[in-house]
């Protein structure tokens, strides 16, 4: 059962998503996330040459099966592809993604 803030959480975050969210297709299925770029100094940019991205998405809003490393996201007609396993975050209900151009 989820807690009274886990809930406010999720409602909050999918608004801010309904509103600065974009929208994002994988498998024909569309869904609402925020994405944005990381810093230099972030731990996950080491080992990579390309600028990568962070995208977040309600975890509910996510097709299934729901992608996974290697897979390509499509937004604006544009492709980005998975490059790390997604982390999903069971307290938030939010699942985070890391992007490249693919």
């Amino acid at each position: 059962m989820r807690t009274p803030a886990q809930t406010a959480f999720s409602e909050g975050f999918a608004a801010l998503a309904e509103v600065h969210g974009s929208p994002w297709t994988f498998g024909g299925v569309s869904f609402a996330g925020i994405a944005s770029p990381l810093k230099h100094d972030d731990p996950r940019m080491p080992g990579s040459g390309d600028r990568l991205l962070e995208l977040q998405v309600a975890t509910a809003s996510l097709p299934t099966p729901s992608p996974r490393k290697g897979d390509d996201l499509v937004r604006d007609g544009k492709s980005y592809r998975v490059t790390r396993l997604p982390d999903t975050d069971a307290s938030t209900g939010i699942t985070t993604f890391i992007l490249a151009v693919a």
